[in-house]
């Protein structure tokens, strides 16, 4: 791995070790994926990323290890689940975390519906949510939900009478 006499540089490519997290106190509503790159000895100026229309993201970088050596990685990351424009990242310690807030969250309402005084409710539940719920969790939100139906649905009966 010697380099004498050479003037082009001596490239260690690596693949950064990246740990994937949620979002400790999210909401029940909202989703957020974090992930973690670990890039010990790098400097922010010396990674660069690119967002492309294909939703990858592109995370490069090229750090100098000395006479000639230059330490560097290129990471792909397919970000077409999240809103990109929500995306966040932070560089700090040798560790770029990426803020990740999901396109389509856990729960959502839906009323549908032409005539404004008749609205249906819809409640649909991603399939992540569904998978990673409890079932005692599961079975409380559904019954709020119900409670919730009822008081509307009573409550539309006295307005008629």
């Amino acid at each position: 791995m010697k380099n004498e006499g050479r003037s082009e540089p001596l490239y260690d490519d690596f693949e950064p070790y990246c740990e994937w997290k949620k979002q400790s106190g999210a909401s029940i509503l909202d989703e957020v994926d974090i992930l973690e790159i670990q890039l010990q000895g790098f400097k922010k100026e010396d990674v660069k990323s690119e967002m492309r229309k294909d939703g990858i993201l592109y995370i490069s970088g090229e750090h100098p290890m000395g006479k000639n050596q230059i330490k560097r990685f290129n990471k792909k990351i397919d970000v077409s689940k999240y809103e990109i424009k929500g995306i966040e990242a932070q560089f700090e310690g040798g560790k770029l975390q990426l803020r990740l807030p999901c396109k389509y969250p856990p729960i959502t309402f839906l009323a549908i519906g032409k005539d404004p005084n008749y609205k249906a409710l819809i409640l649909r539940l991603s399939h992540k949510f569904v998978k990673g719920t409890t079932s005692s969790a599961m079975a409380l939100v559904l019954l709020l939900l119900l409670g919730v139906f009822m008081y509307k649905y009573l409550e539309c009966i006295s307005i008629q009478n």
